[in-house]
């Protein structure tokens, strides 16, 4: 009888996309998807590192099935696979010595997904990041930015059966720094965009994240702006309003000139809707500063705003700095969210 597996997600649509590649791997060896988690013979916890109440959910997770499959008696394998174990292996063994193993994520991208039954379609373009922002783990977790060539994607996009689906998103932690080849030869990521569009007809809408305001060239604006199959969202995470403490992350771009750009985003294509990310309590922020990260949010006028408090990550350089008292960081966190909802109602 085959075995079964079940996997659990933590984390980002490019973990989700991960998963995809897993279940690919398990099922080209002969395993056959379960939707219950403690019936399956293999149980994965797909994780994500990049804040610590990610982490802490994914211990509880793993202490919860181990208990379960004990209780039962059950037989169950437990393995982990994501950004935990690309970066803390050692004390994950010490942490959950129960568990059976570790599947690695390149490993798992050699072999064709298994794609969720969602409107959303997600082929990686690239990994890895060489920004290394003083708050991220993702340049520990995922390595150097390593681009697929054009040749691989498009034949991937070109086998996705677009029946009921919506949107194809390119993922990859810097997506539009992708510098891939195509015929042997350089391409840019503006250049990938034209080419899916141009090769790939059955793709109904084409979207893409996440973005690095320092990379949003006007290539890239131009494309966006004629191609009417592109997603009208932009996602430009900002993370801080304040210059210094922009520096401070190594964002690599002032406050000044991340308005400039959404500017001309506008200009070029009014349609767009931007999205952003901001972390508030950043190590050393003052209360003027954070509200430096507020005006930021009121006068942009953002679709959407993600929000969260920081987490400090061990290997990091944020993790050296001074913090801020817990309860500050919660409370700035509340304040810069009841605003958010506060410019909601207000256009509502």
């Amino acid at each position: 009888m085959a075995q079964t597996y079940h996997i659990i997600t933590f984390g980002c649509q490019m973990n989700k996309n991960d998963s995809e590649h897993l279940a690919g791997m398990l099922e080209f060896n002969g395993a056959k998807h379960t939707a219950e988690p403690e019936a399956a013979d293999i149980l994965v916890l797909n994780t994500c590192a990049v804040r610590d109440k990610a982490e802490r959910r994914v211990y509880g997770q793993l202490a919860k099935y181990n208990f379960l499959r004990q209780k039962n008696n059950s037989g169950q394998k437990l393995f982990l696979s994501g950004c935990m174990p690309a970066y803390n292996k050692t004390e994950l063994q010490k942490a959950a010595p129960f568990l059976d193993g570790f599947l690695d994520i390149e490993e798992a991208r050699q072999y064709p997904p298994r794609r969720e039954n969602s409107p959303e379609v997600w082929v990686t373009i690239m990994q890895g990041c060489n920004n290394f922002c003083a708050y991220c783990i993702v340049p520990r977790a995922r390595g150097r930015e390593r681009s697929r060539t054009a040749e691989d994607i498009l034949a991937e996009i070109n086998k996705i059966d677009f029946t009921g689906r919506a949107v194809l998103f390119l993922l990859g932690q810097n997506v539009n720094s992708y510098a891939g080849t195509f015929n042997g030869q350089p391409l840019s990521f503006p250049a990938l965009l034209q080419l899916i569009l141009t090769k790939c007809p059955a793709v109904p809408k084409l979207a893409f994240l996440t973005s690095h305001p320092k990379d949003m060239t006007d290539a890239l604006l131009e494309v966006i702006a004629r191609e009417p199959r592109i997603d009208r969202e932009l996602h430009l995470p900002a993370q801080s309003g304040s210059d210094r403490i922009l520096a401070l992350m190594n964002r690599g771009y002032t406050a000044a000139q991340y308005r400039a750009l959404t500017a001309r985003i506008r200009a070029r294509a009014p349609d767009v809707q931007l999205s952003t990310d901001i972390i508030a309590g950043f190590p050393t922020e003052t209360e003027a500063e954070f509200e430096d990260s507020c005006r930021l949010v009121r006068e942009t006028g953002f679709f959407r705003v993600n929000t969260a408090g920081y987490s400090a990550r061990r290997g990091t350089a944020a993790a050296q700095m001074p913090r801020l008292e817990q309860k500050i960081v919660d409370a700035r966190l509340n304040k810069i969210n009841q605003l958010i909802n506060s410019l909601k109602s207000a256009h509502t």
